[in-house]
């Protein structure tokens, strides 16, 4: 429709309407409307509205054949007939099939209906142009449809085949009826195809040799619908004048036709009694138009005439002249009212049946699923049933039993008394026993601790002399046990890159992974407990350099003291002597002497006291440390006595051999702390 060259013949018979009536005189007024329709199913429905479907088919005689209830649209322009041939194109019903990506399931009529008045005269004249697209005839097995495409393609082939019956018997001449309802689209264009209208059939079949017996038969179609012979005219309504010079017409026409029954009367009665009328005497329709009537008496016979001009209007104004029963006016009137009126109710049923059908099939889906509710519950009965009977037999064996259980509870509830009292007096001795092994526990620590301090600060003496042996022995313990850790991390490297690989698999082969995951957790916490007291050591270490400096301070202090106290007493001693000897010049000067002497007693003994104090403070110190220094060995024994049973579990070789080269170093580490 967009493209001027090759837009086809719909595009360009609008425009020319459109043209037409640009081109028509100013008197004259045009109105265009058009409508778009479907027939699915043999059911009419609007396009331009899709939800009124199911439209009824009626008939008078002002309008002919219309559908009720169909959507008509004014337009005014080229454009807007294209918008609403888009419009109604796209809502119609279109199925995938062999032969057609988009098959059109239905026929579809386009109506644009073209209204003239003469704005002078009064007089209206009305066309009406079908557009009809006919879906093609389908041969199942190639179209390949099947259900819902299949009842679509039976309903699409019936109308056609309809058709065909309505262009027979208008073609042969010889039908005394044309069957206009067999089908709704026969009906629809009833007036298009027998009626007062011209009718073009355009043909689209395939050349090719696959399709030959459909192209045989649209084309002997279309050579039939080719012979249908119609008498088209002018649908208009008279102006008022017109119809007054008609009605004179008729009058004046009705007069002579009097005058003519009357000559014609006279000259039947002639020939009634016997006598003959001479031919030039014969009564005849021009005689009596022209005032010439015969004698009544002579014999006339009547000529065949033309018929009248009046009357020939009249004839004109019927409906088509197609072939059909003769009936009176009112009896018409009658019919095609009572036909309209069973039409809508038969819409009405149509509509009513599809709702009911729709129902039906919801009541089929519904009885469906209740059957097969019914059939599940019924086998959920049985098994129902069967363990109810299952159940009552089990009851019956349970009371049976809880009877029994009864006799059994009573006696086990004494038993059972008796045995919550020997549980009680069980708990108190294992409660008692628990404490006292504490306590055992907490005094062997204790003892064991007191021992090792006893031991290890039997040897210190408060003097110079245990400091000096403190000094001796911390250094070596220090530095036995980092040796014994770094030769510990050195044997764990080395065998760890030696064979990894042998010992897991040795390890893997007699040790689960959790277990193993243990292993390695308590190995890692051992280390970290030596790294502990690797730290611990280094601590003591420098509290012992420190110690160490506040001794040699002290002690270089304590050597400056006595040195100056000798020095000081030496001199008093000199003065004393000189003092004594001029004891009765110097007596001032002797009691001076001894008031300082005595300041220095007070000082030095002030100084010893520090120092003493500052050495008690010295040996707490030390013995806090030693202190710690026991409770990191009981630690590491019983660091030592987790991981000896780690390894008896484990049964490595491997960490045996490593168990006992840490054994040796604590040996040692133990032989030079007790040296």
């Amino acid at each position: 429709m967009d493209n001027d060259e090759l837009k086809g013949i719909t595009p360009r018979l609008v425009e020319q309407i459109f043209q037409s009536i640009v081109e028509s005189p100013s008197n004259m007024e045009f109105t265009v409307k058009v409508s778009f329709m479907e027939i699915y199913m043999e059911k009419v429905r609007d396009l331009l509205a899709p939800q009124n479907d199911n439209l009824p088919i009626h008939e008078d005689k002002t309008r002919g054949v219309y559908v009720k209830g169909l959507a008509e649209v004014y337009v005014s322009s080229v454009e807007e007939i294209h918008e609403v041939m888009r419009r109604g194109t796209g809502a119609r019903i279109v199925a995938y099939t062999n032969m057609n990506a988009e098959s059109s399931r239905s026929h579809s009529i386009f109506v644009i209906t073209v209204a003239n008045k003469n704005l002078d005269t009064g007089a209206v004249k009305q066309g009406k142009l079908h557009l009809v697209d006919l879906a093609g005839s389908e041969k199942v097995g190639k179209t390949g449809a099947s259900g819902q495409t299949l009842e679509e393609a039976k309903k699409i082939n019936k109308s056609l085949t309809a058709l065909g019956m309505v262009i027979n018997a208008l073609t042969d001449g010889k039908s005394s009826h044309v069957p206009y309802r067999d089908s709704k689209l026969t009906r629809i264009l009833q007036e298009a195809l027998g009626g007062n209208s011209r009718t073009t059939l355009i043909i689209n079949c395939s050349p090719s040799s696959y399709n030959e017996a459909e192209t045989l038969s649209t084309l002997r179609f279309g050579m039939r619908a080719k012979t249908i012979k119609n008498k088209a005219k002018v649908n208009a309504d008279l102006s008022p004048a017109e119809l007054k010079a008609l009605l004179k017409k008729v009058k004046s026409e009705a007069v002579t036709f009097q005058a003519y029954i009357a000559a014609l009367e006279g000259e039947v009665g002639c020939w009634r009694a016997g006598q003959s009328v001479p031919e030039t005497q014969w009564v005849t329709l021009e005689k009596v138009t022209k005032g010439e009537t015969g004698s009544a008496s002579s014999p006339t016979t009547a000529a065949p005439t033309a018929p009248i001009p009046a009357f020939k209007a009249l004839m004109d104004d019927s409906r088509p002249a197609t072939p059909a029963m003769v009936l009176e006016k009112d009896e018409r009137e009658e019919f095609l009212k009572r036909e309209n009126e069973l039409t809508d109710q038969i819409a009405e049923k149509e509509s009513e049946l599809t709702n009911r059908e729709t129902q039906l099939n919801q009541l089929k889906e519904e009885l469906g699923y209740f059957k097969e509710q019914e059939g599940q519950i019924t086998k959920e009965n049985q098994l129902m049933t069967t363990e109810l009977n299952e159940l009552r037999l089990q009851l019956q064996k349970v009371s049976y039993e809880s009877k029994e259980n009864v006799i059994t509870v009573d006696s086990l509830k004494e038993t059972n008394q008796e045995l919550n009292a020997e549980l009680e007096e069980l708990k108190k001795q294992l409660l008692d026993l628990r404490i006292a092994q504490k306590e055992s526990a907490d005094g062997e620590k204790e003892k064991k601790k007191a021992e090792k301090m006893a031991a290890m600060m039997a040897n210190f003496d408060p003097s110079v002399s245990s400091l000096e042996r403190a000094t001796f022995v911390i250094p070596h313990f220090a530095y036995a046990l980092h040796s014994l850790i770094r030769s510990c991390a050195e044997r764990d490297n080395g065998e760890g890159e030696a064979d990894p690989r042998g010992l897991d698999n040795e390890t893997s082969a007699s040790l689960s992974n959790e277990e193993l995951a243990n292993l390695r957790k308590e190995l890692a916490d051992s280390r970290s407990l030596i790294e502990q007291h690797e730290q611990t050591i280094n601590e003591l270490s420098h509290t012992k350099e420190n110690l160490e400096r506040k001794r040699e301070d002290l002690e270089a202090r304590l050597t400056t003291l006595e040195l100056d106290a000798l020095t000081d007493l030496k001199r008093a001693n000199e003065q004393l002597q000189v003092a004594l000897s001029s004891q009765p010049k110097a007596s001032s000067d002797m009691t001076e002497k001894e008031k300082d002497m005595e300041r220095m007693r007070k000082s030095m003994a002030q100084q010893l006291s520090d120092f003493e104090v500052m050495k008690k403070a010295l040996m707490r110190d030390l013995q806090n440390r030693c202190e710690k220094v026991v409770e990191l060995e009981i630690s590491l024994d019983e660091t030592r006595e987790q991981y000896n049973n780690v390894l008896r579990a484990s049964n490595n070789k491997a960490q045996q051999k490593k168990m006992a080269f840490l054994e040796r170093n604590l040996e040692q580490l133990t032989n030079v702390q007790k040296q």
